[in-house]
């Protein structure tokens, strides 16, 4: 599960930026917290809204171009393509520091994640420029010990070991441009890294910008069909069946058709000729289904895009509800989408805003942060979405902007 993920100096993000799904001691939701083996409470989904060019893409660039620092070499080295690499959709080149600002073009990017599996937490920090490994260490801690032990420590090309690689006999002969945890994972069995390494590895990150979905239909196949059909109909789509045809012996070519029933008799059409919503909903079903069965994190830019606010509100829920998430599976998404931005769907701390200072530059903070002219913390029963569209929550949306031209 994700606890908090920090970094500085990326793209519109000059300053240190911590997003934390540690929960508030709030009781908004509490059967829907995420519990682990410390009894610390999570969250099970987080939101960022704000303007455009606010910095809400920026924050989910920044994690997903973190984890292609970690996961990128690995599949074009071990030349793997059965895992969920394509679910990244970033590039190693993306990791670009902030650059409105001459002193920080000079100064490395720095990454900091703070995770746990289901047999131990992990602190991991890179630090990287111009595609150089500046700074990089792993620490785990048990769920019962005092404090963390030292995996490894890197400063350039100056690598510390922890006892662990010791004992395996790690190599140190890294180059100055791949992570380190990347590379002992490639040429060490350590337990532990491979332990780092496949919670990367569960992540889902999607940038529905991309028009890709389609094809993913067929990489999920096996997937209980009766489930996804049955995830589907609760959405209330009127789709009863699929089938795929395929083109080409490496199924990279194929054709999707949905089945629909009208007065007792079904009618088959083309996939191409559904919804927008629909085909997206065919692209993310999987996807949902994986996390909830793995305890996977995912990761969506613009997950309202093209759907229903019934829809959006029904894939949130998912999330939140504990009898079907009973492996943690966390989601973290952007939106614009102000229907269910209230307390009926969020608690305060799981909706986060991302805006641009005076200085230019973005910064993040949750609803919980924000205090009113009194001092106190936003009510939970304030009408959320109503304050926003009014600009109290300091991340104005244009329509405040455009309501109050005349001043």
């Amino acid at each position: 599960m994700l606890y908090q993920f920090s970094f500085k100096n990326f793209k519109s993000y000059k300053n240190e930026t911590i997003f934390d799904m540690r929960a508030e001691n709030i009781g908004e939701f509490e059967d829907a917290l995420l519990i682990d083996k410390n009894q610390e409470r999570l969250l099970p989904v987080s939101v960022i809204y704000g303007p455009n060019a606010g910095g809400k893409s920026g924050l989910i660039e920044a994690l997903r171009g973190f984890i292609t620092l970690v996961i990128e070499p690995r599949r074009i080295l071990m030349n793997d393509d059965k895992k969920k690499y394509h679910r990244i959709f970033a590039s190693y080149n993306d990791i670009k520091p902030y650059m409105f600002d001459d002193e920080s073009k000079n100064e490395p990017t720095e990454f900091q994640i703070y995770f746990s599996t289901e047999s131990n937490e992990y602190r991991y920090n890179l630090s990287i420029q111009n595609n150089i490994i500046i700074n990089e260490s792993l620490y785990k801690k048990g769920f019962k010990a005092k404090k963390p032990a030292k995996i490894f420590e890197r400063e350039k090309e100056n690598i510390s070991l922890g006892e662990s690689l010791k004992k395996s006999s790690a190599s140190k002969n890294v180059n100055d441009n791949m992570p380190y945890l990347t590379f002992i994972s490639i040429t060490n069995n350590n337990e532990t890294i491979k332990d780092v390494i496949e919670w990367f590895e569960n992540i889902t990150a999607i940038d529905y910008a991309k028009n890709v979905f389609e094809r993913r239909v067929v990489i999920y196949d096996d997937i209980e069909k009766d489930l996804f059909l049955a995830l589907i109909e609760a959405m209330d789509i009127d789709i009863c069946d699929y089938r795929i045809e395929e083109k080409d012996e490496d199924k990279k070519r194929f054709k999707l058709f949905t089945k629909h029933k009208k007065n007792n008799k079904e009618y088959e059409i083309e996939f191409i000729y559904e919804s927008e919503g629909t085909r997206k909903l065919f692209s993310l079903v999987p996807e949902l289904i994986e996390a909830m069965r793995n305890g996977g994190l995912v990761i969506i830019d613009e997950l309202d895009a093209k759907l229903h606010p019934k829809l959006l509100k029904y894939i949130i829920m998912l999330f939140k509800t504990n009898v079907l998430n009973r492996k943690n599976a966390q989601l973290i998404f952007t939106s614009q989408d102000l229907t269910t931005m209230n307390n009926q769907v969020f608690r305060r701390d799981e909706i986060w805003f991302a805006c641009k200072n005076d200085d230019k530059e973005s910064e993040i903070y949750s609803l919980y942060e924000i205090r009113d002219e009194n001092g106190e913390h936003i009510r939970a029963s304030a009408p959320y979405n109503k304050q926003y569209l009014s600009g109290k929550y300091g991340a104005d949306p244009y329509l405040a902007k455009m309501l109050s031209w005349e001043e």
